[in-house]
């Protein structure tokens, strides 16, 4: 069987890929994954933050969409979890208040719902935030919302699998072959054909399209994540303090996620430590102490860390690499909360029913560059 479309890769913009392009007009279309379930390697592994606290317009626009897509996806499984409107505190002192005032006039404009706090109503409004300094002020943003990116991707492709969508997980891709006008996909002793493929792995897609003689710029960078257990509730939403750049999440009453422990250097996507580094540990329980008496008796539960991918621009690869092959990659730490929409118009540009030639995936040579967080006001 020849497939109208082959999608590697199956976290929240591979999911997405598949849905909307069944949706738009697709007959057959293939989801490779190489875990045993949908969005349980990078997607699973990130903070699950939706905020329009983002700098570049285009990603703003990626936001918004994206937040329809989740609301389809909770409204159609009933999923509450897909995502959750808990709000969001972004802390400042300093340097950063600036930063944060900046963002005010964008939120304005754009008529997104906000609220200045000085440092006494924010422990007013959440007494467990008992150690700020006395100049911290916050940015409530109460419309940002907390996701589960694989219940999202469970009901994106389950809507669509009736009408044209075959999904195969554990199947890891090895290599892919252009070959005749058509794209041959090789993956868990098995080879795929299909008139085109979108390469949707994350930070494996440069490895991926390697086997095929072609190269991004694209470096994966680790970031970390904990687990934490406080010893009383902490009646918080998600919290991003500026100064440290750590981000909390409200996972349970008395559980938070907190991150980011990012590490800007290229790591192999085959060969990293998964788990949270000893330092990492340290720091995240440090800085949690700046904010909050609780993390005095704070316990980890568990630590782990993923891989990103970075672009020169901190903007997405996405489109045409070379006839018939198509990426979509680059996420820049802020994959999951423009995840929908990105691979919404990923597979509109690989059925040609839409272009994007401003991130077109060889604008950039395939050459070392610094590496940047995405995550950040400027």
């Amino acid at each position: 069987m020849t497939y109208d479309l082959v999608i590697v890769g199956g976290g929240v913009w591979g999911s997405a890929a598949a849905q909307a392009a069944v949706r738009g007009g697709a007959r057959s279309v293939l989801l490779l994954e190489a875990n045993i379930g949908l969005a349980q390697e990078s997607s699973a592994k990130s903070g699950g933050i939706l905020t329009d606290l983002l700098w570049h317009p285009e990603d703003q626009a990626f936001v918004t969409r994206s937040r329809d897509l989740y609301q389809q996806a909770r409204e159609a499984s009933g999923d509450v979890s897909v995502a959750r409107r808990v709000g969001m505190l972004t802390l400042a002192e300093g340097e950063h208040v600036a930063s944060l005032h900046g963002r005010t006039k964008d939120l304005v404009a754009r008529q997104i719902p906000f609220d200045i706090l000085d440092r006494d109503e924010i422990v007013r409004r959440y007494p467990s935030l008992d150690r700020l300094r006395g100049d911290t002020i916050a940015l409530w943003t109460p419309e940002d919302w907390h996701l589960n990116p694989t219940a999202y991707a469970q009901q994106a492709t389950a809507e669509v699998r009736a009408s044209g969508l075959a999904v195969r997980t554990a199947s890891r891709v090895g290599a892919i072959r252009l070959e005749g006008g058509k794209v041959f996909v090789q993956a868990g002793g098995e080879t795929y054909e299909g008139h085109r493929a979108l390469i949707a792995a994350g930070t494996w897609t440069r490895k991926l399209v390697r086997t095929a003689g072609l190269d991004l710029a694209l470096l994966p960078y680790r970031v970390q994540l904990s687990s934490l257990e406080l010893h009383e509730p902490h009646g918080l939403p998600i919290v991003w303090h500026l100064s440290t750049d750590v981000y909390m999440v409200p996972d349970g009453e008395k559980d938070v996620l907190a991150g980011d422990g990012t590490r800007l250097a290229e790591f192999d996507p085959d060969d990293y430590q998964t788990s949270g580094d000893d330092q990492f540990e340290e720091e995240i329980a440090e800085r949690l102490l700046l904010v909050s008496s609780l993390g005095e008796q704070a316990g980890l539960r568990s630590s782990w860390a993923g891989l990103v991918g970075a672009t020169p621009d901190r903007r997405p690869l996405l489109g045409r690499l070379a006839d018939r092959l198509y990426v979509a990659c680059g996420d820049n730490g802020i994959g999951v909360m423009r995840g929908p929409a990105i691979g919404e118009l990923a597979a509109k540009v690989a059925l040609d029913l839409a272009e994007a030639p401003h991130l077109r995936p060889d604008r950039f040579p395939a050459e070392p560059f610094e590496i940047r967080p995405g995550f950040t006001l400027d």
